[in-house]
């Protein structure tokens, strides 16, 4: 009998394994037919990072609700595992005692509680998708939740098996053991009375019950589309390494064996870029935390990567495999795979993104989805020369003026007239050069940032110096339009002046400026030292080479944290520090601040597009500033003073409440 018991234990654990081990050649196969990315550099970095973001599961812990969720159940079945490998040897091989964990109390103490705990996490998910319905996780037909309601019972009745059937064994093989486990020891003291042979067959059923859950579990990888606990891991560890903002991947343009630029259909994307799809939880954190979403667009980025998931290429009963299936595709006109954009994927969805970070800053799969969203846009301007009619207005601007207003390049350095500021032709020694930017250059309003600036390095006693009409567009908007050509070319040709003067160090006042300089540009051989304004007189500041002076009245002041110097470049300090040194100021934070602001809208090209779609970004975003009933509005951006400013003229608070640059507000104190 104990042999045959141990032949069908051997059948059902090689037809799991096989389940499992198919399942995962299967999702190989998918990934392989997608195109090469290297994400196995650096591997003790990896490891280490990946171990720190799993066996922490700090990223979830952000909410500590849902994250204590969440850890329950990751840390409860991690330990609880070890149970049931005990449980199954000794089931097959009575008084099998195994080393240092059979006889240990205390080792089954901890699996009862962690088996407890599983339990806890799983009906706490239960009740946030079933009976609170948490927005975010959208809980769908039945169809789909038959599989998330399959899977939370069969966890749930693991754990029970285990507990009924190690109590039922412990009934007639002694109880020593289960002292100190609450659940087991429970039910050793309710069965002490009940005969040996009916324990023998409540243990038998539990037991086999228990085999084929733990098992089923294999089976089910294979046939699931939740498959996120294997392949989440494996993503966090492939990660990008790369700094936040000089993460898009450079397109080569002179590569004629390239059949697109872009993405044009799922298997254009990365091998990485799909695995996205099999990682994501569809936990909703990165819509709850998405401007465009949450100001009614139709981009969601969880539905994004759902949808590209629903698109990947699948067995067909015409062939035996995917790399058939995929290449019976590729000949078929009617079972071709669709184009993305506009088949799959809106037009309206891939414009709508502001590229604010704030999705892949929430992910706790550390998914990539601003990337697939600008590769799509690549495939739209380059390719099928599709995009919205502004966009191509400020294409042109650039490509003949070098700046999306289209005002004549060689007025960039008017701004300066009567301010006696050095251009590079005329101090090549200067330590700094100024870039200033095109709004810096040609906005009316920015113009007064960039005068403050100056003034500030003048006090300062800072060797500076500026290009005048030899500076050109960083390129960001371009780039994040999808136009990596112009934006390419723009950087070429400031990298060719930057090197021809020699310059080593650049202060900027643009986030957008910033971020690509000093992230973007090394890859195209340009390497400087790059300091965002906040940064540099935060500096000034605390080395005494400022001096703010004047009482002044004392005014209320919020601060709008912008998403390339916060989230891309994680500075959230410098200009909180400033603000704590203007005298006079009452800082009050926003509800959405540092890592969670909410962007003002202008990102990712939108500061050139109309927003027809949906609420206001801006808007939005100075309500929440006005809730802290500012006085003023402290900003380190160009793009966003120009959208909270417009925005506070929506809510006709524009004489009651002022927009200003931290240079600005620093440049008011300077004697």
């Amino acid at each position: 009998m104990l042999t045959l018991k141990i032949l069908l234990f051997i059948v059902l654990l090689l037809y799991s394994l096989y389940s499992f081990g198919m399942g995962i050649k299967e999702r190989y196969e998918i990934l392989a037919m997608a195109k090469p990315e290297n994400r196995f550099d650096q591997p003790g970095q990896r490891l280490l990072g990946a171990l720190s973001i799993v066996l922490g599961q700090k990223r979830l812990m952000r909410e500590p609700g849902a994250g204590l969720m969440h850890l329950c159940i990751f840390w409860g079945l991690v330990i609880f595992s070890l149970g049931i490998i005990v449980v199954m040897l000794e089931g097959l091989f009575p008084g099998l005692m195994i080393p240092v964990l059979g006889s240990n109390p205390y080792f089954y103490l901890l699996v009862d509680v962690f088996g407890l705990v599983a339990i806890i996490g799983m009906l706490v998910s239960a009740y946030r998708r079933y009976i609170a319905k948490v927005p975010r996780l959208g809980v769908g037909d039945w169809s789909e939740e038959r599989v998330i309601v399959g899977l939370i019972s069969g966890i749930v009745l693991l754990v029970i098996s285990y507990f009924v059937s190690s109590g039922a064994n412990a009934v007639t093989a002694g109880a020593d053991r289960y002292v100190l486990a609450p659940v087991t020891g429970m039910l050793v003291a309710m069965w002490s009375s009940m005969s040996p042979s009916s324990s023998q067959v409540i243990y038998e059923v539990f037991w086999w019950m228990h085999v084929i859950l733990a098992f089923g579990l294999l089976v089910f990888f294979r046939y699931s589309h939740l498959v996120h606990p294997l392949a989440a891991p494996i993503n966090i560890y492939l990660r990008n390494l790369q700094p936040r903002g000089g993460s898009i991947k450079s397109l080569d343009l002179e590569n004629e064996e390239e059949e697109n630029f872009g993405v044009s259909k799922i298997t254009d994307y990365t091998w990485k870029q799909l695995l996205d799809c099999f990682a994501c939880a569809e936990c909703g954190r990165c819509q709850d935390n998405c401007p465009a979403y949450l100001s009614g667009k139709p981009l969601s980025p969880k539905k994004l990567i759902a949808a590209l998931k629903d698109n990947l290429p699948r067995k067909t009963k015409a062939a035996g495999n995917l790399k058939e299936a995929y290449a019976a595709a590729e000949t078929n006109d009617e079972a071709s795979l669709p184009e993305l954009a506009g088949e799959v994927i809106s037009e309206d969805i891939i414009w709508s993104c502001t590229t604010c970070y704030a999705c892949q800053e929430h992910c706790p799969q550390l998914n990539e989805h601003i990337n697939k969203i600008i590769d799509l846009r690549r495939n739209l301007v380059l390719d099928r020369s599709e995009f919205p009619s502004e966009a191509q207005l400020a294409f042109t601007n650039m490509e003949r003026n070098y700046n999306p207003w289209g005002v004549g390049w060689s007025n960039r350095g008017d701004w300066a007239d009567d301010l006696d500021v050095p251009t590079m032709e005329d101090n090549k020694d200067a330590e700094y050069l100024l870039f200033v930017g095109c709004a810096g250059s040609f906005d009316d309003r920015i113009k007064n940032v960039t005068t403050a600036l100056v003034k500030i390095l003048k006090a300062a006693g800072i060797s500076f110096a500026v290009l005048g009409s030899e500076e050109k567009c960083c390129g960001d908007s371009a780039r994040r339009l999808g136009n990596e050509y112009l934006y390419q070319s723009l950087v070429e040709e400031n990298i060719e002046v930057f090197n021809e003067y020699g310059v080593k160090k650049i202060i900027t006042a643009c986030p957008h400026c910033f971020n690509s300089l000093k992230n973007e540009y090394p890859n195209f051989g340009g390497n400087y030292e790059v300091i965002h304004h906040t940064q540099l007189i935060n500096n000034l500041i605390a080395n005494k080479k400022l001096n703010l002076q004047g009482a002044g009245d004392s005014f209320k002041l919020t601060y709008h944290d912008s998403c390339y110097l916060g989230r891309y470049n994680s500075e959230y300090d410098a200009p909180r520090s400033i603000i704590g040194q203007l005298p006079g100021a009452s800082f009050v934070e926003m509800s959405r601040n540092k890592d969670r602001a909410f962007c003002c809208g202008a990102g990712g090209g939108r500061m050139w597009l109309e927003e027809t779609l949906g609420n206001r970004i801006n808007v939005m975003r100075t309500e929440q500033a006005l809730q802290t009933q500012p006085e003023v509005i402290a900003v380190n951006c160009p793009f966003c003073l120009t959208m909270i400013e417009d925005g506070l003229k929506e809510h006709d608070q524009a004489e009651n409440v002022k927009t200003k640059d931290i240079a600005e507000l620093v440049a008011h104190y300077l004697q």
